[in-house]
């Protein structure tokens, strides 16, 4: 299955050094994209993976600044590539924290949403707290009674399904209990969409920020997982594929295991 993965940026947020690389450089911020991620090739039609932050104001509620993108909010950028919301067969999550299902309400239920059961569980439960918005849950949990509108998927760290030729999904195991990862069959080899199990791949992957551990990738500040788990979510990450997208920050491509070069545009692979 030849699929290409198209970035669009949602818009960005201003977070602390500290939090995209644990120790690293408390104090000062920095200002990281918030991407989206739209799968084409299929012939359902297009997959999105995460939809982004619902406004600036809602990302204020946790002490975040944020921007919308300069290229106009999903829809719009959707718009622009000939897409309406309607035509999107799934959303994936990779989860549901308050940056990555903001949008969710602006497809209609012919568009399958994706998640774990164990991030519904948090997100919905409420013991997520201010990073799982009443605004976004609400609406996720208002399509488990419409038919077909909501999927649920029950897997352990590591377990890998096929949910669509040439699109399986992953329990993470690594920044939240229920992440997912994103397995995208390209015309150039396996690209796996992280979320954020990383968050910066050069002082996390490429030159990890003051790690003593031999060949450890370096954990962000943002976790709630122990950091043994975090680093073996990070380390089975990097397995097997050749491309590794997080969702705020640029894509890497990597040789066995290692990074050895960024990815510019908005296209992986890269367009000729």
């Amino acid at each position: 299955m030849a699929l290409d993965i198209e970035i669009i940026n949602a818009g960005d947020v201003t977070v602390d050094t500290s939090f995209l690389t644990k120790n690293r450089t408390p104090g000062n911020p920095a200002i990281v994209c918030a991407n989206v991620f739209l799968i084409r090739g299929l012939s359902v039609g297009p997959v999105l993976v995460d939809t982004g932050f619902r406004s600036p104001e809602i990302m204020a509620t946790v002490g975040m600044v944020a921007t919308n993108a300069t290229k106009g909010a999903l829809e719009a950028q959707l718009e622009a590539r000939g897409i309406k919301p309607a035509d999107v067969a799934m959303i994936v999550h990779t989860h549901l924290h308050i940056d990555h299902a903001g949008k969710d309400d602006l497809f209609p239920d012919s568009t399958r949403v994706l998640v774990s059961r164990r991030e519904f569980e948090i997100g919905c439960g409420g013991s997520g707290g201010g990073a799982y918005p009443i605004s976004d849950m609400k609406h996720l949990l208002g399509r488990v009674w419409r038919q077909d509108a909501i999927q649920l998927l029950d897997a352990e760290d590591g377990d890998v399904v096929e949910v669509l030729p040439g699109i399986a999904v992953e329990r993470s195991g690594g920044h939240t209990e229920g992440s997912l990862s994103v397995l995208v069959e390209t015309r150039d080899g396996l690209a796996r969409i992280c979320g954020d199990v990383f968050y910066s791949l050069e002082h996390q992957l490429g030159n990890p920020f003051e790690e003593l551990l031999f060949n450890e990738p370096h954990i962000s500040g943002n976790t709630a997982l122990s950091e043994r788990q975090e680093r073996r979510a990070m380390k089975r990450a990097v397995r097997g594929c050749k491309w590794l997208l997080p969702s705020h920050d640029a894509p890497g491509r990597l040789e066995g295991g290692r990074m050895v070069a960024r990815v510019g545009g908005d296209t992986v692979p890269p367009r000729p």
